[in-house]
């Protein structure tokens, strides 16, 4: 009976740990999720809030630029013989200004970014001297290409009495932050409202150094819906771009980059958008990642994003002024700068139609240099690693009629490309990403392997107790009133004794001997 009630006991016990194991597969995860997403909602003076109205961490720009070694024989027709000269690295510090919480569950915020130049991490001075494109020039020629022939010709004329060359040599800080160009000053008075540059200098970043890149109005996480989690909502009060064929291209999808949606997986399609490209960049993931100790996903945009529309049919609405539209590895985007024939690749033009390439002498794509990737922490949707490449391209056009370029081919120009990003994070930051992204998985596998195993035990030694006493099996401990088989085992039915009676010896085994009878004294000698 007593054994009866321990089988009995060890049979629950070991049900309710199997039990408890299924819990923890069914609810470990939520229960967690529950709790990170709690804690990644933005509201003013959390600990969340803080981080993300002030990142603690310090990103990085690297501008290579292009230098043009025979300008002349280019002129004449030759290809171009670039050289890249780089790094030249700014360090980045972002805050965001001008927050509002609003009672949708949303916050409207500008990104304000100051750059800060690094000659130990450059390979020279902002006094480097860099010979390029006149991009001033390039711009205005490109506006008149398709101009009657009387007015290309004025424009020669313009160009000869304000001696514009087609090549440049200026500063790395004139390329950078601007220098003075009188084709701005004119195209200011003679271009529509629509068309004019706002600036009357011309640099690639110029009037960028403290300044935002718009209004952004993102999903807090406050109405419980994480799946919207700092989603953009409006871009400077618009639902939506303008720059764009249909809405599709126009749509605002995605997030800034400096966050995602929590609870990230391998079948998600991510999107990044960038004001300056004038849309969503997609990102699909590509493998897992071990980045400072923290288990993550990196993700990249699909090779197919600069896709041709014969690649990639979705990029139709892209082609403003097409067809035909911009080749495999580019993107037009002059129809968002003011129609100047800007045109990004990836660096190098990895990625892009081998054309291009072999037009130009002196670049030499590499994925691991030139591919553009961010590692997302999962679980909380954060960066942990992010390099954002993108190379300026301009496309040359052929007019004839414009003396100083009457012998240039026609061509996709690499002027410069840029890497933005993070590659160090805070040690705080990291703790947290570490305890939310590594330490559940060890604790849901280890209780899943504790209570199973201890479950499944002690089940399995029931069932075979249970097994042994009802066939009778010899199991040691588990069937203590095993029968043997060979040397018979009673029990004394009266004084409950059990007697052994022991098998007879082998040698007397088999046969009877007749000389031997029940009554030896009468046997015979």
């Amino acid at each position: 009976m007593r054994r009866s009630v321990c089988l009995g006991c060890f049979g629950v016990l070991g049900v309710l740990l199997l039990i408890v194991g299924a819990i923890v597969v069914g609810l470990f995860d939520p229960v967690v999720d529950s709790f990170v997403y709690k804690e990644l909602v933005l509201k003013k003076d959390s600990d969340i809030y803080e981080k993300w109205r002030r990142p603690p961490v310090v990103p990085h720009l690297l501008l290579y630029f292009f230098n043009v070694s025979n300008k002349e024989e280019f002129q004449l027709g030759d290809k171009p013989v670039l050289q890249e000269v780089g790094p030249y690295c700014y360090r980045e510090h972002w805050e965001k200004v001008n927050i509002t919480f609003h009672d949708n569950g949303t916050v409207s915020y500008e990104t304000q970014k100051h750059y800060f130049f690094e000659r130990s991490k450059s390979v020279g001075s902002e006094d480097d001297i860099i010979t390029t494109l006149n991009i001033p020039m390039m711009t205005a020629v490109s506006k008149w290409r398709f101009a009657a022939r009387l007015a290309k010709l004025a424009l020669s004329s313009m160009l000869e009495v304000l001696k514009e060359k087609p090549f440049v040599s200026r500063s790395v800080k004139d390329l950078m932050w601007g220098y003075e160009d009188p084709l701005l000053k004119i195209a200011k008075d003679i271009l529509p409202p629509g068309q004019r540059l706002p600036y009357d200098r011309f640099g690639f970043f110029v009037e960028r150094n403290g300044s935002t890149d718009g209004l952004l109005n993102v999903f807090t996480g406050e109405d419980g819906d994480m799946s919207r989690y700092t989603l953009i909502d409006t871009f400077n009060h618009q639902h939506k771009l303008n720059y764009w064929l249909d809405d599709s291209c126009n749509a605002l999808v995605g997030t800034d980059g400096s966050s995602f949606p929590p609870g990230i997986s391998e079948k998600d399609t991510l999107y990044m958008f960038n004001d300056n490209l004038c849309r969503s960049l997609p990102l699909t993931y590509k493998h897992d990642v071990d980045d400072f100790g923290v288990n993550g996903m990196r993700f990249s945009p699909p090779p197919n994003t600069f896709g041709n529309v014969s690649v990639n049919p979705n990029n139709l609405c892209y082609c403003v002024g097409g067809p035909p539209c911009a080749g495999t590895g580019l993107f037009n985007i002059s129809s968002c700068k003011f129609g100047s024939p800007t045109i990004v690749s990836w660096p190098h033009f990895y990625q892009a139609d081998p054309k291009y390439l072999n037009a130009v002498e002196g670049l030499s794509p590499n994925a691991d240099k030139h591919g553009f990737y961010l590692d997302i922490a999962p679980r909380a949707g954060a960066p942990l690693r992010a390099q954002a490449r993108l190379q300026i391209n301009i496309a040359v056009p052929y007019v004839p009629e414009v003396k100083v370029m009457s012998r240039f081919r026609e061509i996709i120009f690499p002027v410069l490309w840029f890497s933005d990003g993070v590659t160090e994070l805070p040690e705080d930051l990291l703790e947290l990403l570490q305890f939310s992204e590594n330490v559940p998985p060890v604790v849901k596998s280890s209780l899943e392997l504790a209570f199973f195993v201890l479950g499944g035990v002690f089940v399995l030694v029931v069932c075979v107790a249970m097994l042994a006493g009802h066939l009778d099996l010899p199991v040691p401990y588990l069937n203590p009133s095993y029968t043997h088989k060979e040397g018979k085992v009673t029990r004394n039915e009266q004084n409950g004794i059990q007697q052994h009676v022991p098998p007879p010896k082998p040698g007397m085994m088999g046969h009877t001997n007749t000389l031997v009878s029940d009554q030896p004294e009468n046997d015979r000698a």
